[in-house]
């Protein structure tokens, strides 16, 4: 068992990652913009969990999880699947962050919002997309090893529900380590892409005559995760390749985020206290 070293190290690192990135961010970003408020990264964190965790998974299952025409028809052509699932993610998750700079958020007009709240909607999604299921696999591979093997976990549990569970821990385990070390590195250009976006959508809302910011993001987020659905359906077989393409679409929306950001000329009206 000696080669679960590798898989519990490439996990930890992933979850140390996932888990503690958003907190370090934060940290330093509070420290150069020491007169920023916490209410846009708390606002970025609900309406992740609002409107893609519950209000995306709803639509999810209202199109593709019953027996209808339109389900059948798009879970049965891989270009279907594609376009709803990246565009669906667009929708949703931009909508929500431009309902959250005009309504919630729309007395704070100072562009330092833009960043606090991509840093709390991209690091929730990291913290529970990725961190929370890595700590679980880590703590499972660490009782297997420390255990002995597979058989002697599986053992634990009723008879009737041993091969099921065998079944899934001997994929846990097949899976090569570096995958693990891979979705941890993926939250770093995940939350760049976040805050990229966000400032977009920030400007769209806060900012006169820049609307079309807001369609830009909306088409950004497809345009990546047409990619990632591609991998999840096979059509991109190699994860490396997925993975330097939403590197270089990350590069390219923080590049022109950050041109964005640092041609605003607008004074900070925005209350200065926590």
């Amino acid at each position: 068992m000696e080669h679960l070293w590798v898989t519990i190290m490439d996990m930890g690192i992933a979850a140390a990652i996932a888990l503690f990135l958003p907190v370090v961010l934060l940290v330093v970003w509070k420290h150069r913009k020491q007169d920023i408020r916490m209410a846009p990264f708390i606002v970025g964190a609900g309406v992740f969990i609002v409107f893609a965790l519950l209000l995306e998974q709803v639509c999810h299952y209202l199109v593709l999880n019953r027996e209808t025409p339109l389900a059948a028809f798009i879970n049965s052509h891989d270009w279907a699947f594609i376009l709803y699932g990246a565009l669906a993610a667009g929708v949703f998750e931009e909508t929500g962050r431009l309902a959250a700079f005009k309504i919630v958020l729309k007395k704070m007009k100072n562009k330092e919002t833009a960043v606090t709240y991509g840093i709390g909607h991209g690091g929730i999604e990291s913290i529970l997309v990725v961190g929370i299921s890595m700590v679980s696999s880590f703590i499972l591979v660490c009782a297997i090893r420390s255990m002995g093997g597979v058989e002697s976990y599986v053992a634990l549990v009723p008879a009737e529900s041993q091969e099921i569970l065998r079944g899934n821990l001997n994929t846990l385990l097949g899976t090569p380590a570096y995958i693990f070390l891979l979705a941890g590195v993926e939250r770093i250009s995940t939350i760049i892409f976040h805050i990229a976006l966000s400032v977009f959508v920030f400007f769209a809302a806060q900012r006169p005559g820049k609307w079309y910011f807001y369609p830009l993001a909306v088409f950004a987020h497809m345009f990546l995760d047409i990619f990632a659905v591609m991998y999840q359906r096979g059509i991109i077989k190699n994860l490396a390749v997925m993975e330097l393409i939403i590197i270089a679409i990350t590069a390219a929306a923080a590049y022109f985020a950050y041109r964005l950001y640092q041609g605003d000329k607008e004074p900070d009206v925005s209350s200065a206290k926590n």
